[in-house]
């Protein structure tokens, strides 16, 4: 009778954690970072239920109080349809309270058939907000679109140009 008591106590708790859905959630070893502590390999991760929101790594990551810093990280923004949206950059900082990624040096965007690049982008966590902040281009096949201050929503899943579009076709 013990055993079988265990044993339905154990499926019992598999059970409950197999079927319960997560809140929105990050499994983050980078926020649980020392001040001054350094990790190869980071990485963070958020999840709405089961769904992936977003995942950040980097090379290393190096915590300095209230601000991550990152070496060669990459941001997988995962649209609401479901397509991955990747998101290199040379170096970041991830501040935690604000929970807002800053991309820096050269960052590029790969979606679908569209490149987008810029010195730096801003992830913001609470928004889903992907923010090219200052000057960007956007090229596929023989089209250049620049301008400034670009977002990007993640949950729409569509984009908008704040200021001074221009827009080349080469034939």
């Amino acid at each position: 009778m013990f055993v079988s008591l265990s044993v339905g106590s154990v499926l019992y708790t598999g059970f409950l954690m197999l079927t319960s859905k997560q809140d929105i959630k990050q499994i983050v070893d980078v926020a649980m970072l020392q001040t001054g502590t350094k990790v190869t390999n980071a990485d963070m991760t958020e999840y709405d239920g089961d769904q992936l929101v977003w995942r950040l790594k980097a090379d290393t990551a190096q915590d300095k109080g209230g601000e991550v810093e990152l070496e060669s990280p990459l941001l997988t923004m995962v649209l609401s349809n479901g397509e991955a949206m990747p998101i290199q950059a040379q170096q970041g900082k991830y501040y935690k309270t604000k929970q807002v990624v800053h991309l820096l040096g050269h960052v590029v965007v790969d979606y679908q058939s569209w490149k987008l690049s810029s010195a730096q982008m801003n992830y913001v966590q609470k928004t889903g907000e992907l923010i090219v902040p200052h000057d960007f281009v956007l090229t596929q096949n023989g089209i250049t679109v620049t301008g400034k201050d670009l977002h990007v929503f993640r949950e729409a899943g569509k984009l908008q140009v704040m200021q001074g579009v221009h827009m080349r076709i080469e034939e």
